[in-house]
């Protein structure tokens, strides 16, 4: 098993980012501050789980400065791997309750961080009038980094890379049109723990 793809949207000084990756060996090039530190830090998130729990509530900071006012938007970290394993300890990693390691064998599978507005709070904005940008910018004035949570989630398949998926999900803050769904099934399903996999994956990145 290896990462073939690393998806950052918001996420410190990278707003919208697609890296692909091939099996083995691959080199992170880029001069100081483009982003390297940020770019491990983001995968050490999903996969290292000896990082404290506490390391998954991000902060104001680590939203992208060129997104302008982060409040209501979402950081999506999102890893996709390749080459699975077939035997059961592997498979059962990214079973996430489709059943039996038996019944179904996955090659290829997403695990997904995002810090998102809880519940209450993407309510609120899925009532608001389509165009009202007033009455957005009142509410999103109230908003503050303890109004979010953090969700780990597998079987994703939305591209939040997509401009027009991201806006179909968080809402179009232009048009001031939020989904009225609070749980979009593209989004995946909520894992409780960061996935235990360091021993089974394969990823060896060289920063130069």
């Amino acid at each position: 098993m290896h990462i073939t793809k690393l998806s950052l949207v918001n996420y410190r000084n990278f707003k919208n980012v697609k890296l692909v990756f091939n099996k083995g060996i691959n080199t992170v090039i880029g001069e100081n501050g483009s982003g390297k530190t940020n770019l491990f830090r983001a995968v050490r998130l999903l996969l290292d789980n000896s990082m404290p729990r506490s390391a998954t509530k991000l902060a104001e900071g680590d939203f992208c400065r060129a997104l302008g006012d982060w409040r209501g938007h979402w950081i999506v970290i999102s890893i996709e791997f390749n080459d699975i394993a077939d035997d059961e300890a592997s498979q059962s990693l990214f079973l996430h309750g489709a059943g039996n390691a038996e019944d179904v064998v996955f090659t290829r599978a997403t695990y997904n961080l995002l810090f998102r507005p809880k519940a209450n709070i993407r309510q609120a904005l899925a009532q608001l009038s389509m165009g009202d940008t007033a009455a957005l910018e009142r509410y999103l004035d109230g908003i503050t980094i303890d109004d979010y949570e953090t969700v780990l989630s597998g079987k994703s398949v939305a591209d939040f890379n997509d401009p027009a998926v991201y806006k179909s999900i968080v809402g179009d803050f232009e048009r001031v049109d939020f989904p009225r769904g609070l749980n979009n099934p593209d989004v995946g399903i909520r894992l409780p723990n960061i996935l235990n996999i360091s021993n089974e994956v394969s990823f060896t990145f060289i920063k130069a």
